[in-house]
């Protein structure tokens, strides 16, 4: 029976004509946009803003997505998908800095009966941080299939989260997950 995988949502997970060099940038990208400053040297703890327990419709079903606040450099979290009340999708989400500075989102899908999408994990680079606007970008050359090339998470809000998913077709999200805090 063949299973479908709907677009990784990493949480969420998770559209740039991708090259090399766009992979390449820093985690302390400036951004153009001068209503909301980047911040040049992330920590962990400006992510501290996605912590707590999100849901919302997506993917076809309904996504919830729940972080645990930042510590000791790392944040974790929980992701499911749930469709005509049958769980579909899991994730493990892992956000930590590494030695050297730099911010990584990482995270492996599993299905029902804790069933492995993946052989490896999916790995993502903090690329650019706005207030609370984190992208995060493949640090593969190319993604496996289930996977997004780039995603960014954005809280307008204390009460609202929005997860943008990214493949390779273009600027247009592939998905988009709008979920508000319980």
């Amino acid at each position: 029976v063949a299973r479908m995988r709907p677009a990784s949502v990493l949480a969420v997970a998770v559209t740039l004509g991708s090259t090399g060099a766009a992979l390449a940038r820093p985690a302390t990208v400036i951004s153009e946009r001068s209503a909301r400053p980047a911040v040049e040297s992330p920590e962990v703890t400006d992510l501290a803003w996605l912590t707590g327990h999100w849901s919302g419709p997506g993917l076809g079903g309904r996504a919830e997505e729940h972080w645990l606040a930042p510590t000791d450099g790392s944040m974790s979290a929980q992701f499911r998908l749930v469709r005509e009340g049958v769980a579909v999708m899991y994730e493990l989400l892992l956000i930590e800095q590494d030695d050297d500075g730099e911010i990584y989102y990482r995270f492996k899908h599993v299905g029902p009966g804790w069933t492995p999408w993946e052989e490896t994990r999916l790995e993502y680079r903090l690329t650019e941080l706005e207030g609370r606007k984190a992208t995060f970008r493949s640090t593969a050359d190319a993604p496996q299939p289930n996977a997004p090339w780039w995603f960014t998470y954005e809280s307008p809000s204390d009460d609202r989260l929005v997860v943008s998913i990214y493949g390779p077709e273009g600027d247009a999200p592939s998905a988009r997950l709008s979920m508000t805090r319980q």
